[in-house]
C-alpha cells in the first residue's frame, strides 16, 4: 500500500514519511538482534509520559518452565471495589519487544481501565521454541490468576495482548479453558495474528505496510514456529483448535490499514460461530502497531483511550 493513501490518518501519514528517512527498511535476512534494536529505538522515540496515578512493581514468577519477570501496573482509583486484573502479553512478532517497550501501553491501560495490569516478559523466539513460549505464557497466566483469585475473590480477570501478544493471549485462553480452574471474564485481543496464511485481502492490500509488511510477518512466523508452522495445533493457530466453544467473551480490535486486519475479523467470525460472545472494533484509518503511536496522532490517542475504557467497562459488567 502507498502510505499516502487517503485511508491512513493524516498525522500518521506524516509520521511514516518522516520515519522512513530515519529507518530505512531492514534487509530481509536481518538478524533477531538487529530487529530488536530497531524496535527498541522506535518504541523509545514514541514514549510518552506515564499516568501519574499508576504505581509499578517488578516481580519474578518461578514457574515450571523457568523464571519469568512480570511488571505490575496498579491503576486503582481509590474506590472500595477490588479492581480487575488484566494479564498482558506484549507484541513484537514473538521475537522483539519486552515489558520495557510496552511500559507506556500497560500503564495507560491500568489507568484508563482502572485495573491491575500484569505484563509478562515471556521468552522470545527464535531462542525459545513455540512450545516453550506458549508453556511459559500459560503457566504465568495461571499463577497470576490463582494469586488474584485468592487475594480478591470475585474480581474479574482478563487476558490481553497486542499482535503476537494477542496470539499468545488467545492460545492461553484455550489452555486455561482446558487445563485450569481459573475463570477468565474476557480476552482482549488488539490487532491479533492468528493464522500463518498470507494471502488474505488485507495481506495483499497492505503487503508493503504502512509499517508492518507481509515479508515481516512471514519472517516472524518462521522464527516462532519454524518447520512446525503447518501443524494442526492450537498453540500455533487458535483457529486450528478442535473447538472454540466455552471460551471467555472476546473484545477484538483491528486496524483498517493493517495486513493482519483479516486475521482479527476471521477470529471474531470463528468465535461467534462457536457461540462465544465477541465484540469487535475496527479503526479504519489506523495501521498495525498503533498502540505505540499516540504521540504522533490525535486519532490514535483517542482510539487507545476508547479501547482501554471499553476493556474496563466489559470487565466490570462481567459475571464472575
Amino acid at each position: 500500500m502507498n502510505i499516502m493513501s487517503e485511508r491512513l490518518d493524516d498525522e500518521l501519514r506524516e509520521f511514516f514519511k518522516s520515519s522512513s528517512a530515519l529507518f530505512p527498511p531492514l534487509a530481509p535476512d536481518a538478524s533477531p538482534l538487529a530487529r530488536r534494536s530497531r524496535y527498541w529505538t522506535v518504541c523509545a522515540l514514541g514514549r510518552t509520559d506515564l499516568p501519574s496515578g499508576v504505581t509499578m512493581n517488578d516481580v519474578t514468577l518461578d514457574l515450571a518452565s523457568g523464571k519469568v519477570r512480570t511488571r505490575l501496573f496498579y491503576g486503582h482509583d481509590g474506590g472500595d471495589e477490588p479492581v480487575p486484573t488484566i494479564i498482558y502479553f506484549h507484541g513484537g512478532g514473538w521475537v522483539v519487544g519486552d515489558i520495557d517497550t510496552h511500559t507506556g501501553t500497560c500503564a495507560r491501560l491500568a489507568h484508563e481501565a482502572n485495573a491491575l495490569v500484569c505484563s509478562v516478559d515471556y521468552p522470545l523466539a527464535p531462542e525459545a521454541p513455540w512450545r516453550a513460549i506458549t508453556d511459559a505464557c500459560f503457566q504465568a497466566a495461571n499463577a497470576i490468576a490463582m494469586d488474584r483469585m485468592a487475594a480478591s475473590p470475585g474480581a474479574p480477570i482478563a487476558i490481553a495482548g497486542d499482535s503476537a501478544g494477542a496470539h499468545l493471549a488467545a492460545v492461553t485462553a484455550l489452555r486455561v479453558r482446558d487445563e485450569s480452574e481459573v475463570h477468565l471474564a474476557l480476552q482482549a485481543l488488539i490487532y491479533p495474528c492468528v493464522e500463518p496464511q498470507f494471502d488474505t485481502p488485507s495481506y495483499r492490500e497492505f503487503a508493503a505496510g504502512p509499517g508492518l509488511t507481509r515479508v515481516d510477518m512471514q519472517w516472524y512466523w518462521q522464527q516462532f514456529a519454524g518447520g512446525d508452522v503447518n501443524l494442526p495445533h492450537a498453540a500455533i493457530s487458535p483457529l486450528r483448535a478442535a473447538s472454540l466453544s466455552g471460551l471467555p467473551p472476546a473484545y477484538v480490535v483491528t486496524a483498517g490499514c493493517d495486513p493482519l486486519r483479516d486475521d482479527g475479523r476471521a477470529f471474531v467470525n470463528a468465535l461467534q460461530s462457536a457461540r462465544v460472545i465477541a465484540h469487535h472494533d475496527e479503526f479504519e484509518s489506523l495501521p498495525h502497531g498503533f498502540l505505540r503511536m499516540s504521540k504522533y496522532s490525535d486519532a490514535t490517542h483517542a482510539a487507545i483511550g476508547h479501547i482501554n475504557r471499553r476493556i474496563g467497562e466489559m470487565l466490570r459488567s462481567a459475571n464472575t
